[in-house]
């Protein structure tokens, strides 16, 4: 089981996620908001969640837990590409494939944040 602090960590985590997934919704989005919201999620990720030690979970979960950190920060790394290719998309094609791949890899950050939690 997950400290009550690590859990409250992964679920503002999320939270970011989702508001990052509402900012590329609306259109036009706000792209200072855009890499505000994103900086958020990835220090909330760099700071609370990658330091989870393994005391904070049962040993069963352990190596199922680290797997989903370690591809989350995978995911985190493309996600900051992608917002770069995002923002210097100039063709009306490429800049809705750059949004559809990064809100695919919103949702599967979130699956995998939603996983820590109904694993442990």
């Amino acid at each position: 089981m997950l400290s009550k602090s690590t859990s409250q960590a992964i679920d503002q985590f999320q939270n970011t996620l989702k508001q990052l997934h509402t900012t590329l919704i609306l259109v036009p989005f706000d792209s200072t908001d855009l890499k505000q919201t994103f900086q958020q999620a990835k220090v909330t990720f760099q700071t609370q969640i990658m330091g989870i030690n393994e005391s904070d979970f049962d040993p069963p979960v352990e190596s199922k837990i680290q797997s989903y950190l370690t591809e989350t920060h995978k995911q985190m790394r493309l996600l900051e590409m992608d917002l770069k290719f995002l923002q210097a998309s100039h063709q009306s094609a490429t800049f809705r494939t750059r949004l559809t791949q990064i809100q695919n890899r919103l949702d599967l950050l979130l699956s995998y944040g939603e996983a820590i939690l109904k694993d442990v």
